[in-house]
């Protein structure tokens, strides 16, 4: 992990450090999110799809999500 650091103007703004800029590839107009957790920030670009971006997330929870579904549907049955 590297800790870049930037301040902020009189009218809230910040420059992005070129090295954050190229790292996450962000152009003009690009659009971030700021994740909030407590008093930390993570800042990243917004995907261009959030279905996207998650498929497949978790998928070590549902190696078979198929079989489990057919086993969930079954036991209705009972």
């Amino acid at each position: 992990m590297q800790a870049v650091a930037a301040k902020i103007s009189a009218k809230y703004q910040v420059v992005i450090p070129k090295l954050v800029r190229e790292s996450l590839q962000l152009q003009p107009r690009s659009t971030l999110l700021f994740l909030l957790d407590g008093d930390t920030v993570i800042l990243r670009p917004q995907p261009a799809s959030f279905t996207e971006t998650t498929r497949g997330l978790h998928k070590e929870l549902w190696p078979d999500p198929d079989a489990w579904l057919e086993e969930e549907r079954a036991s209705w049955e009972e």
